[in-house]
């Protein structure tokens, strides 16, 4: 049955602010100011949206030693795993199926997932509007077909069975051809088509905001930019030379910001740096000013020979599920425990089945997950390396609970594993202190029709000031019977991905004041800021908040994005690098944070998943 909004929110955000972060009431931060849209958020991913109330405020007990000797008070369960993993998302998911492929048959594992509901940031948002159910991402999103041998990430792939041929939607013969970003990001640098719409606000009183469209095919002809800084775009995007000569290229860019490579190397004019600085913040969490040069070629930004945004929409061969990479989560759990989504194996079943939740947690499953459950402390017996059991202990329905695990496999974020790890050796604690991270917003906005867009003849905006600074509607991939429809009058999801980058602040200050920022910052509030961007945008081409808005999903991530400062892939004085250290198990515990590979996807994260639970089997 569907809920309001309004109920949605105050029941499930209820409180996270205030005790966070000493913020205003919870209230004035979280309830609703519009009860009247009459949405109704639905599906099994309805309680959890982001980071909950209930995991950030066990986070903050955390942070705040409260579970560094644990009283009396914790209940046993008397349970005792081969292999604990603290995650349930894409990481853990990973780990889980490397158990399951390798392990005797008599094994046990157990995940711990403190969210309501696996995936971790893989997760969807489900609204019923005018009735059209329309499904989108709560954060991680995008993929390649992997259909070759030898290419990462073939094997799980392949042995998942996930397809590698999709049908989407279709605009009506008789509108105007446009073209979709299947994913909700290639538009941002990546692709390029007149259906992208770059906004520039007025330059002067009584000037009007304008659209530039097809901007690198008409070489920024329209934009306010000077002779030279377009001269300066054309050059950054298609810079075919390696500016470095030695054998140590990775190394090189390793050791300088990205904004130190393209306004020191290659001399570029800085508005290049400020265009760039939210596209790298929303793939790497912070701009060019903190981020190493070498994470900026790995997620094939501008300025290297080896870039490929030279592509448009249409011939794009990214794709996106209707939830994101909630799809890769849910074959996962398929595989794991099938009897917990309702249906065959077949694509749509995995993706339209419901949940079944008591299927998780059985005595009889090889792989029993267990939901709520945030862990809170994780020691070795005599907090020794060399212990043969390991305690878990963690926080559920506001009890504390503890097993006892042969192994023990840390899938959950830095963050986390750096305060419950009981005493961790000092160059794994000094490791920890080297990842930065930072959060980000991901505001689903349901609408209920578009039209406003399309006679701007757009899908894809950009931005330079104000709330955010890019938007789209995704082409909808049709999976058994969802069938989302592709018509200007019918309703969709608009997507903002919103970091929190601050260039002139050092890469700490710049994650913690995102994070007050985030969670300080009412649903109203920023509400009222969609609202107002949207309008900026739209209103000429006759967008109508009150009509055309049927309801907004924030999904607030707190620790969403590793930094990778110079020195982060390649370390720096001949010493190991940081992500090196923590691949390496402590005792029993092994770590396989996503955030390991630098730039945080899919394929990477279920690789340290895979890797970890390898390392963590050997202690066994």
């Amino acid at each position: 049955m569907g809920i309001t909004r309004r109920d949605f929110l105050n029941g499930a955000l209820l409180g996270t602010g205030a005790l966070l972060l000493e913020l205003p009431a919870p209230l004035r931060l979280f309830a609703q100011s519009r009860p009247d849209y009459g949405l109704s958020v639905i599906g099994d991913y309805v309680s959890s949206n982001g980071n909950t109330a209930a995991v950030i405020n066990a986070f903050k007990a955390i942070d705040n030693g409260d579970y560094k000797s644990l009283t009396r008070d914790t209940i046993n369960t008397n349970e005792s795993y081969d292999l604990v993993i603290v995650g349930g998302g894409l990481s853990g998911l990973g780990a889980a199926y490397e158990f399951m492929q390798s392990s005797t048959k008599q094994a046990k594992c157990l995940i711990l997932e403190n969210h309501p509901i696996f995936g971790g940031a893989a997760k969807r948002n489900e609204f019923m509007v005018q009735g059209e159910r329309l499904i989108g991402p709560q954060a991680s999103n995008a993929f390649g077909v992997i259909d070759r041998p030898g290419i990462p990430g073939y094997d799980i792939y392949t042995e998942l069975g996930i397809p590698t041929d999709f049908t989407y939607a279709e605009l009506p013969p008789d509108l105007k051809p446009m073209d979709f970003d299947a994913t909700n990001f290639g538009y941002r640098l990546w692709f390029d088509s007149k259906s992208i719409g770059h906004y520039y606000a007025r330059q002067g009183q009584g000037t009007p905001g304008k659209w530039v469209s097809d901007f690198w095919e008409s070489k920024l002809a329209g934009t306010p930019y000077s002779e030279k800084a377009r001269k300066d775009f054309l050059r950054w995007r298609n810079i075919s030379d390696r500016q470095y000569e030695g054998d140590d290229y990775g190394r090189w860019l390793d050791s300088i910001t990205y904004k130190d490579y393209l306004e020191k190397i290659l001399k570029l004019d800085p508005e290049i740096t400020r265009y760039a600085d939210p596209v790298l913040a929303s793939v790497a969490g912070l701009g060019c000013d903190v981020i190493s040069a070498y994470t900026a070629r790995q997620v094939s930004m501008p300025g290297f020979p080896e870039f490929q945004g030279h592509r448009s929409l249409k011939s794009s061969h990214w794709h996106s599920f209707p939830g994101g990479n909630d799809g890769f989560s849910r074959y996962f759990i398929k595989a794991l425990i099938p009897d917990a989504i309702e249906g065959s194996k077949s694509f749509a079943d995995i993706h339209n089945g419901r949940v079944r939740f008591p299927a998780f947690d059985r005595e009889e499953n090889k792989v029993r997950l267990r939901l709520g459950s945030s862990v809170v402390h994780v020691e070795q017996e005599d907090n020794s390396a060399q212990s043969k059991n390991v305690t878990v202990s963690y926080l559920r329905d506001g009890k504390l609970y503890r097993l006892k695990a042969g192994t023990v496999v840390m899938a959950c974020g830095s963050r986390l594993s750096r305060k419950v790890v009981s005493g961790l050796p000092v160059g794994h604690v000094e490791a920890y202190n080297q990842f930065h991270v930072s959060p980000i917003l991901v505001a689903n906005v349901a609408l209920t029709n578009w039209r406003f867009l399309y006679r701007l003849g757009l899908t894809a905006c950009k931005w330079f000031s104000g709330f955010g600074f890019s938007c789209n509607i995704r082409k909808p991939m049709y999976v058994g019977n969802y069938r989302s429809p592709l018509h200007p009058d019918k309703p969709i999801v608009l997507t903002f991905y919103v970091s929190f980058h601050q260039p002139g602040l050092t890469i700490e200050e710049q994650g913690e004041s995102g994070r007050k920022k985030l969670l300080g910052t009412s649903f109203a509030e920023f509400e009222s800021q969609i609202v107002k961007q949207m309008k900026q945008l739209f209103s000429d081409a006759g967008f109508q908040a009150d009509k055309d808005i049927a309801g907004i999903i924030l999904n607030r991530w707190t620790y969403a994005y590793v930094n990778p400062q110079p020195g982060f892939y390649f370390g720096k004085d001949n010493k190991p690098t940081a992500r090196d250290v923590i691949r390496k198990p402590f005792g029993r515990i092994a770590f396989a944070h996503a955030e390991l590979n630098g730039h945080q996807h899919w394929v990477a994260a279920v690789d340290e998943g895979r890797r970890a639970t390898r390392q963590a089997m050997e202690a066994l």
